[in-house]
């Protein structure tokens, strides 16, 4: 990530996202964003792509790495959100920010293949 994004939660407190070190966990991620999804599913995935990005914080619960479902695991992440008083717009926000950032943890094509080719 390169530059650094700050999360207000309210009564959560103020945080610094970072992204996790697992490609396959943004993968889960990035796949469902670019996904058909409506905007009740949008909202669950960026309470999740906070979560994961403040699990450091431990202020939220920790994404169940095994069960690979983002947009169930946010709705519990939405209710705590919520209940600390961050908005909806909050979670839109803070969720894509850090979901932009994942996105650019996946590697092209062209890394791939360029990767191979040096090993």
């Amino acid at each position: 990530m390169t530059e650094k994004i700050q999360l207000n939660l309210k009564k959560l407190g103020q945080h610094e996202a970072r992204l996790p070190n697992s490609i396959a966990v943004c993968l889960d991620f990035i796949a469902i964003w670019g996904s058909d999804i409506n905007r009740a599913q949008l909202a669950h995935l960026c309470s999740a792509a906070i979560a994961v990005g403040l699990d450091h914080a431990k202020c939220l619960p920790a994404y169940p790495v095994q069960s690979g479902d983002p947009v169930k695991f946010g709705f519990k992440v939405m209710e705590r959100l919520l209940e600390a008083g961050c908005t909806p717009s909050d979670i839109y926000d803070g969720g894509t920010q850090i979901l932009t950032a994942m996105l650019g943890m996946i590697p092209t094509e062209e890394q791939v293949n360029t990767q191979a080719n040096f090993t």
